[in-house]
């Protein structure tokens, strides 16, 4: 049953994945009522950011050898540094990529992988749909739905930076009653409700977008693991009944059993002040592979000896870097390698 439960999870986080990459999002019930202000293909998004006083956050869409992926970064602003910060995002270059709307440098800045209700908040500003429009907004209306005093480094702001131009909105107070929010567009001089839906995840930032899974792909394609723990290798191959057979020995090896479940288990509490890539010794590598032998995923631990608490990291090929993992579950793999090497 958990299996299984996995095995739904990872096909639709799968699923928001492949929209991303392809194209149009179906429009969701919730959204059927609401109206329609533009609709373009996901990726066509370039970025979108969030900017407040309190903080700034974007999403942006990088590319690699892995192909198409999209990122955050959050910077918490400390008091008279918001309004720098911001006017300094403010200023930067629209034309797209990294400098389309990226917050300025901080000491507070917080990098971190975007998970499938990320990916699904992009797609909802892809396809723009809002609870009510308010046509253009008199000089009375912006004062009473919390638009007049809006500027660069006073309220908040939210800006999608496509790949031929940027709409940017001012963020107003919430609806009566409900956390809905107004909005007006400066270069129209629109107005609108915004669903709560589409702001609301951006203001909390890392802890509502971030990367929760450690891989997308799904178990059933898991069909060989390498494990590398120091100058120790072994390769494992599982059968269609799940078990775990060696290479030398067909029978079912129920230690590697109960150490592969408890790799399975291992869970990302954070991206919060991780050490750089390089800094810690690989205390564990299992890399996947499926029928054909080819690798589909991969997931490294490590652990720092010199911390007083929550020592263990991980990186997979969905995090690209180091994320804090929850230390019971990681101490317990940790435990159970002295049963397989």
């Amino acid at each position: 049953m958990r299996a299984l439960r996995i095995h739904l999870v990872l096909l639709a986080a799968a699923a928001a994945w492949a929209f991303f990459l392809s194209g149009r999002d179906p429009v969701r019930e919730e959204d059927r009522n609401r109206v329609l202000v533009w609709e373009r293909d996901t990726t066509e998004v370039v970025a979108i950011r969030f900017s407040s006083p309190a903080k700034d956050v974007l999403i942006e869409r990088r590319e690699d050898d892995g192909g198409a992926y999209l990122w955050g970064t959050q910077i918490e602003h400390r008091d008279a540094d918001a309004g720098a910060a911001t006017a300094a995002a403010d200023s930067t270059d629209d034309d797209g990529g990294e400098g389309a709307g990226n917050p300025a440098a901080s000491a507070d800045t917080l990098e971190f992988p975007v998970g499938a209700s990320g990916h699904s908040l992009v797609g909802r500003w892809a396809a723009f749909r809002v609870v009510r429009s308010l046509g253009s907004l008199t000089d009375d209306q912006q004062a009473r739905f919390g638009l007049a005093d809006a500027t660069a480094d006073q309220g908040e702001r939210l800006a999608i930076q496509f790949r031929d131009e940027r709409r940017e909105f001012v963020l107003g107070d919430t609806t009566y009653g409900g956390a809905d929010r107004y909005a007006r567009e400066p270069a129209t001089g629109a107005g609108y409700v915004l669903a709560a839906d589409a702001t609301r995840p951006l203001g909390i930032g890392e802890g509502s977008l971030r990367e929760r899974w450690l891989h997308h792909f799904p178990d059933d394609d898991v069909a060989q693991v390498v494990v590398i723990n120091g100058d120790t290798e072994r390769a494992m191959s599982r059968s269609e009944s799940g078990d775990w057979t060696s290479p030398d020995d067909e029978a079912p090896d129920e230690a590697f059993a109960n150490f592969m479940q408890r790799v399975d288990q291992l869970a990302i509490s954070g991206y919060e002040d991780t050490p750089p890539q390089g800094a810690l010794p690989v205390l564990l590598r299992v890399d996947y592979l499926d029928e054909d032998g080819d690798a589909i995923g991969f997931m490294e631990l490590f652990r720092d000896d010199a911390a007083d608490r929550d020592p263990y990291y991980l990186r997979t090929e969905r995090t690209r870097i180091l994320a804090r993992a929850v230390t019971a579950l990681a101490e317990r793999l940790a435990e159970a390698q002295g049963e397989v090497f």
